[in-house]
């Protein structure tokens, strides 16, 4: 006898089954086309550098390990940075130098080949190491070699750096002190052991400064540090506040902690009725 109820169970089991098939239908199809966009994408730049390798032939890696032992043994090398001249101005290996790639032809070719170029880059890119290891190769340079994972790496291992001095930085406000007008003059009228350093041009220095002062643009610093005696209070100043701060910062960051910043300018000194010379 006809059971109208099983004639119902079986289309529902039926529908079932075809639900079944055409969700695994679209499923395939969809992981054919994933699968198949993928293979078809072009690489992006990241990933076709990845593929690239330094030319090993002409260039080594150093670690910053090794760098940092080979700075601090004072060994015979050239350090050249290749970011931009912003990026280095702010933070930079110290002693190091700022050429951009598109500059590296200005590299004289009378500059000692027996000493050791490391090659800076912010991360270590290769196609830039490669091109640079190349030019520096023809002019008959040997001994070339790269900071592994470049600029980035060196500082993330917490190896030192200059800093130009942001105001806008605890940490640089942190290596800072500072000494007003009127404190410095007190000292000066009372102690002898003190280096007043002018960081301002030439120029600027000339047409007024500190009785005594001695002139080192704030530029210059780094390069001129052995001028600048330990023993001594080291007192930083220009016009306003923000030289003195820059460095200040520098001198930190070079291992000089005996120095205060003028924190209210030479301006403020004039206004006072202060003496200068002239």
């Amino acid at each position: 006898m006809f059971n109208p109820n099983e004639k119902i169970e079986a289309n529902n089991i039926k529908a079932i089954f075809i639900g079944i098939f055409l969700i695994t239908i679209i499923a395939a199809t969809t992981l054919f086309k994933s699968n198949s966009a993928k293979k078809n994408t072009p690489k992006s730049k990241k990933e076709s550098s990845q593929a690239e390798t330094i030319d090993s032939t002409k260039v080594e890696k150093i670690t910053s390990e090794e760098l940092a032992k080979k700075i601090q043994a004072n060994s015979d090398l050239i350090l050249i940075d290749l970011r931009s001249k912003s990026q280095y101005k702010a933070e930079h290996i110290i002693d190091s130098i700022n050429i951009q790639s598109s500059a590296i032809d200005s590299l004289s070719n009378t500059s000692s080949k027996s000493k050791l170029y490391v090659l800076i880059e912010e991360s270590g890119e290769v196609a830039i190491i490669n091109a640079i290891a190349n030019i520096l190769s023809a002019k008959g340079y040997e001994k070339i070699s790269y900071l592994d994972g470049g600029f980035n790496t060196w500082k993330k291992n917490l190896y030192p750096t200059i800093s130009d001095g942001n105001q806008q930085s605890f940490t640089d406000q942190a290596k800072v002190s500072y000494i007003s007008s009127d404190e410095l003059k007190k000292r000066m009228e009372t102690e002898k052991n003190i280096f007043i350093i002018d960081v301002r041009e030439n120029t600027e220095f000339n047409t007024g400064h500190l009785v005594g002062a001695t002139n080192i643009f704030l530029d210059d610093i780094e390069k001129k540090r052995k001028e600048i005696p330990l023993g001594k209070l080291i007192i930083l100043y220009d016009n306003t506040s923000l030289g003195a701060f820059k460095g200040a910062t520098k001198l930190f960051d070079l291992g000089i902690f005996n120095a205060l910043a003028l924190s209210d300018g030479l301006d403020i000194w004039k206004n006072k009725g202060y003496e200068i010379n002239k």
